[in-house]
């Protein structure tokens, strides 16, 4: 009997540490598996210089100062090692230097903003090679400003009604004035034909998981979205404008943005 006990002692104990064994692989599978969040950072620039409102620069061999910047950055995928396109949910982010906003006849007032940071939260697990998003607001959402998604929304001024018969987003906005010059910028791109969709390849694949928020660190160059514009003969860009108009459209697919660094730790 004596021998019976202790082969079924064996037994459980044997039984025990199979089952805590099993139980850590599950448990460090299901962490790996945890999703993760990713920080994009569009670093506004103009060449090789911080972008900073007011400040006077040289741009298409004019002095100008520049009181607002601002694009729609949307629909972003991420694309993994095995060639995968994961798609972020409702991803509208409207990037932003502005001086204070008049909205809505003066009705209020949209407050100065400096916004070069959006999160993407619930990304999967995995090892990325790179990104694509688009600049501006796709046609589902353009032409009815009555659905919601992510930020989209009438409330800051990224909306107008003289684009065509009908009100639709302002994709890009960029304004100010040429100095010693009685010319006011106002160079903006909107319409579905403005919308502008790029992808950017990573040097190295970025980790995402739950145990760091990831980082992408991307420039977006100033010289590069007004490259080839003539603020003399149009300082003021819009649907009346439609060559001026896509160019600028190309430049911000084409032109401005370039991958600076891509980490799974924090800036």
């Amino acid at each position: 009997m004596k021998i019976n006990y202790i082969s079924i002692l064996v037994l459980l104990i044997i039984s025990l540490s199979s089952c805590s064994s099993d139980d850590d692989a599950i448990s460090t599978d299901l962490t790996a598996a945890s999703p993760g969040e990713l920080a994009i950072t569009f670093d506004n620039q103009v060449g090789d210089t911080d972008f900073v409102l007011n400040q006077e620069f040289t741009i298409n061999s004019q002095t100008v100062t520049l009181n607002q910047l601002r694009y729609w950055v949307s629909n972003v995928s991420l694309i993994n090692d095995q060639g995968e396109v994961i798609v972020i949910d409702d991803s509208y982010f409207l990037i932003e230097e502005t001086d204070a906003i008049s909205i809505q006849d003066g009705a209020y007032e949209y407050p100065a903003t400096k916004r070069e940071t959006i999160t993407l939260s619930g990304v999967p697990a995995g090892n990325y090679t790179g990104i694509s998003y688009a600049i501006g607001i796709d046609s589902k959402y353009n032409d009815n400003l009555s659905l919601q998604a992510g930020e989209l929304s009438q409330l800051n001024g990224m909306t107008n009604i003289s684009w065509m018969w009908h009100t639709s987003y302002i994709f890009t906005a960029i304004k100010g004035k040429i100095v010693n010059s009685e010319s006011v910028l106002k160079l903006e791109t909107g319409l579905n034909d403005s919308y502008r969709e790029l992808t950017l390849n990573f040097d190295q694949a970025l980790v995402v998981n739950a145990s760091d928020t990831s980082d992408l660190l991307i420039k977006a160059d100033i010289t590069g979205m007004l490259q080839g514009v003539d603020f003399t003969e149009t300082p003021v860009i819009g649907a009346s404008t439609p060559e001026a108009m896509n160019l600028m459209a190309d430049n911000f697919q084409n032109a401005t943005f370039s991958l600076e660094k891509a980490t799974d730790e924090n800036l």
